[in-house]
């Protein structure tokens, strides 16, 4: 399992496909003043999801947030999107966030 931020996978308007809303995921909606949600990812291979939430669960009181990606829909997603190349320090991150994900867990 590898822990990342939830902008390592890109702005909202593309990584919501994966990962959800920027914002807390128990609110229906993010605040109306521009506020950073500490929201992060949770890439696991090998593993099943029960014992990633186990490990990673999601506290409202606490404000802890994860969300949960298998390493297969994080390297699609990733690649897909750093291919697209829309933004070049988007794509750079994104790069970034793929070459830390193979250094945690393996290709």
């Amino acid at each position: 399992m590898a822990v990342f931020d939830y902008l390592d996978f890109g702005p909202q308007v593309i990584a919501s496909e994966v990962i959800g809303n920027e914002w807390w995921q128990w609110q229906p909606h993010g605040d109306s003043r521009p506020r950073a949600y500490d929201v992060k990812v949770v890439v696991f291979k090998q593993v099943s999801i029960k014992e990633v939430m186990q490990k990673y669960p999601v506290n409202q009181g606490m404000e802890k947030d994860y969300r949960y990606i298998d390493y297969e829909q994080a390297s699609t997603y990733l690649d897909d999107r750093i291919n697209e190349n829309v933004i070049e320090d988007v794509t750079a991150r994104l790069q970034e966030t793929k070459r830390k994900i193979i250094a945690a867990l393996g290709e």
